[in-house]
């Protein structure tokens, strides 16, 4: 069957350009049945199969290998720990959390990929208008407005740099606490480097605080003279150290949760004997303290350079009664603390060793030995070689440090808990120095409680007299 073209004067074959016709059609229906089979049910499957830069990968959790969905990976026997020293390391978005990736390789995750909702955006409006109007307070003397406005936009937008940097202004010119406006400045300048008004302040004051600090350290060294022309065996000095080494028991593990009263605590440790109504655990982590404090006592103090062997030595008493396995044992799971997410067990072992290169290094030595303790302390618990203990372990290591430099054992009282945490919290955001000030602060009350000890009271009265060091402002 044919047809002549009416220009051309060519037949056309209608059979061949039907058959010509079905097998496209074939062909279409086959793609689109083959498509609709394999494409992703996510749309942004579809997305990451294209090229695009690892920082977007990351964000539309990508895989490497395939765009197929991944079901989420079994932990097995990861321990899930709920540490009392709550360690934020990484820089955290938005919402508190810090992509997968991330957390395996210890990055911060950059605040110029993070996703501001809506309401953030309002938010920050909001606190735009709360800064200019504590900074009209302020200027026109009312402090006291100027303070809840300011504080408010604190709430609103912690992170924003211009709020940091009004609040500083505001503790420097009406509270006149250089070293609180420093560190605003110096966190705002952390979210905008280049921030004119922080940066003439901060340095302003930057100078006024490491002044502030020497002169504390000087005090502290001033006050550790005259504790050691005290003869060791004036009996008011010994009666106080024997109640202070009650006193650090009951503070230290307190600390992480035990309900011992200091009576209670005490009795356990003259006795041995069982207190109604308290857990074994509880008994048992001060047994623990008590053999740790004597091998420091006995042991630690007369050695020159610290092994590893020193540290798990140390934990194997701290943990030995509460958890013979894990005692004196590196950890060999990961660790979840809080939000925080410790090194990978496969790390420690190396991490421990480079920290105690740097603890026997001559040129750290010459640090001070109250800052050195605060900063073995930090990094021990930065590190969280074990799965339970850190702290206690991390407390008894920094009052090694301070013992063998002449130094009595520092209390952290259970009362100060907050500030405490806060202070490692800080350290963990890049700032180390209010750390060390409040180990600073705690070892200069120690060496005065010692001091009117010894001078003021009597053999018998010393038990009652000495009072647990607090924090002075």
């Amino acid at each position: 069957m044919t047809a002549m073209n009416e220009s051309a004067g060519h037949p056309i074959s209608f059979g061949n350009h039907w058959l010509k016709t079905v097998l496209v059609s074939a062909l279409v229906s086959l793609s689109i049945h083959l498509v609709c089979i394999n494409v992703p049910r996510n749309p942004s499957e579809v997305i990451c199969t294209y090229h695009l830069p690892s920082t977007a990968k990351r964000l539309l959790s990508c895989t490497t290998t395939s765009p197929v969905p991944q079901l989420p990976a079994r932990r097995g026997n990861v321990f899930v720990v709920e540490d009392p020293i709550r360690l934020h390391h990484w820089q955290l978005d938005e919402d508190g959390d810090l992509s997968t990736d991330k957390r395996n390789k210890g990055e911060t995750v950059p605040h110029s990929i993070t996703y501001v909702p809506e309401k953030k955006k309002w938010t920050d409006s909001e606190a735009r208008a709360a800064l200019q109007a504590a900074a009209r307070s302020r200027k026109h003397g009312d402090h006291k407005k100027a303070q809840v406005i300011i504080e408010h936009a604190m709430n609103l937008a912690p992170e924003h740099p211009d709020v940091l940097t009004e609040y500083g202004i505001f503790v420097e010119t009406v509270r006149h606490d250089v070293v609180l406006a420093e560190n605003m400045y110096r966190r705002a300048l952390g979210y905008n480097p280049y921030h004119p008004e922080a940066l003439i302040r901060r340095a302003k004051t930057l100078p006024l605080v490491e002044e502030i600090d020497n002169k504390m350290l000087q005090e502290i060294h001033r006050k550790h003279k005259y504790f050691l022309q005290i003869p060791r065996k004036n009996p008011a000095l010994r009666r106080a150290m024997q109640e202070s080494y009650f006193q650090y028991v009951y503070h230290t593990v307190a600390l992480e949760g035990n309900t011992m009263s200091l009576v209670e605590t005490r009795s356990v440790l003259e006795t041995k004997m069982v207190v109604n109504g308290k857990s074994v655990i509880e008994h048992n982590e001060i047994l623990g303290m008590d053999a740790a404090l004597r091998y420091l006592n006995r042991s630690l103090v007369h050695v020159g350079k610290l092994t590893l062997n020193d540290i798990l030595s140390i934990h194997r008493r701290v943990l030995g009664f509460v958890d013979p396995i894990a005692a004196g044992q590196l950890r060999t799971t990961q660790v979840f603390v809080g939000s925080f997410t410790p090194t990978g067990p496969e790390n420690v072992a190396s991490d421990m060793f480079q920290m105690l290169e740097w603890l026997n290094d001559e040129e750290t030595l010459q640090i001070d030995p109250v800052e050195l303790a605060a900063l073995a302390h930090y990094k021990l618990v930065y590190i969280h070689p074990f799965v339970d203990g850190n702290g206690r372990t991390a407390r008894l290591l920094m009052n090694l440090i301070l013992m063998q430099a002449g130094f009595p054992p520092v209390i952290i009282p259970v009362e100060e808990r907050l500030t405490y945490y806060k202070c490692l919290q800080e350290a963990n955001q890049g700032d180390l120095r209010p750390f060390i000030r409040f180990i600073a602060k705690l070892t200069d009350n120690t060496l005065q409680s010692y001091i009117n000890s010894a001078s003021t009271c009597e053999a018998v009265e010393c038990s009652r007299s000495i009072s647990t060091p607090t924090i002075v402002t």
